[in-house]
């Protein structure tokens, strides 16, 4: 199953010296390429699917949804198994959903929390199917832990319907002490913590250049404020810089094509105080998404595509550097580009 093979880059590949190495999967196999030489390793010569992230404090490359493991010196890949609950920030406690069945339509889905031996119920939500429209909600899905682990953020996908979750579901919140859930904002889960600010491209609609603004939230009361006024203006993928003062988001003019490869993102900084500065300036009919900060905050590495062919770029001292990488093609889904899905990068900040 493993394979370590040394050779140049399978895929266009251009050096660049001080970019540490991007692990991608393509082709049902595991790369790891180093972008100062281009050399290209595979670690896995099949079966590779799923994300892929580094671990280990970068001494090993986790893929799959079965979460198997593999050293970047290459050798035989574990596996760790499918994770069970969403570990809090500290290690401390694992947050989870139970499910109690109430019949072949109906059920009870439970938020909990496990902390040492003991088991805390955090939020119920009764889900039945007996008559549509009308019985639901559900199912619950975690989608994470604030930074101070004192609070969990979930969804409910109403109906369990694909298409109608498609459209942005609610973010809500609930604490871990106990209390109430809040809803915080509707949205495609585009969002970035900077320390314990929740930063959120926010706005209902599946095409990702409709009705999307930049809001921020903070505990206690979690209401979401409009970060930047920027009418006429869409907003997607983000990254927080490391300093927790800003974050890095592609933006476009706002536009109701559905047309997937329909977008013209660039990238701007947007401060917490809300002040902006644009730095991209792609050419026609190509977009720059998928931005992705350093640990030292110094590089922000971002995807330049057209039409679904997407290739890496770095934006060294305000200096765009690249094409880096091939990516491949991605048909994302109505112009929403996540090109981190299935590949990590070492020097970045940990997702």
């Amino acid at each position: 199953m493993v394979a370590a093979v040394a050779a140049a880059a399978a895929f266009s590949c251009r050096p660049e010296p001080g970019l540490g190495s991007v692990a991608l999967a393509r082709g049902g196999k595991l790369h790891l390429v180093d972008l100062a030489t281009c050399r290209d390793r595979v670690l896995v010569g099949r079966g590779v699917q799923g994300p892929v992230r580094f671990v280990e404090g970068g001494r090993a490359i986790e893929y799959g949804y079965k979460r198997w493991v593999v050293p970047v010196k290459g050798g035989t890949p574990r596996k760790q198994g499918a994770a069970h609950g969403l570990p809090s920030p500290d290690r401390r406690s694992v947050a989870d959903v139970t499910v109690r069945r109430l019949g072949p339509k109906a059920a009870v889905q439970t938020i909990v929390v496990r902390s040492g031996g003991s088991t805390s119920d955090i939020y119920a939500v009764r889900e039945s199917y007996a008559k549509i429209p009308g019985g639901v909600p559900g199912p619950v899905g975690l989608v994470g832990w604030s930074p101070d682990a004192r609070w969990l953020f979930f969804y409910i996908d109403p109906m369990g319907s694909q298409s109608i979750a498609a459209d942005g579901l609610m973010l809500q919140v609930v604490p871990v002490a106990g209390g109430g859930p809040k809803n915080v904002a509707l949205g495609l889960g585009k969002k970035a913590w900077c320390g314990n600010t929740l930063v959120i491209t926010a706005g209902g609609d599946r095409i990702a250049t409709t009705n999307k603004r930049l809001v921020v939230a903070r505990a206690p009361d979690w209401r979401p404020r409009l970060l930047v006024r920027a009418p006429g203006h869409a907003w997607g993928s983000l990254s927080c810089a490391p300093d927790g003062r800003s974050v890095v988001v592609q933006s476009q003019r706002a536009s109701t094509d559905a047309y997937f490869f329909a977008t013209h993102w660039s990238l701007w900084r947007v401060a917490l105080d809300g002040t902006t500065q644009r730095l991209t300036w792609p050419p026609p009919h190509f977009a720059d998404e998928s931005p992705r900060f350093s640990r030292d905050g110094k590089t922000i590495l971002f995807v330049r595509s057209r039409k679904g062919v997407g290739k890496l770029y770095a934006l060294l001292g305000g200096k765009v550097v690249g094409p880096l990488l091939s990516l491949g093609y991605q048909l994302g889904y109505y112009g929403s580009q996540d090109w981190w899905q299935s590949a990590d990068w070492s020097l970045g900040e940990p997702r």
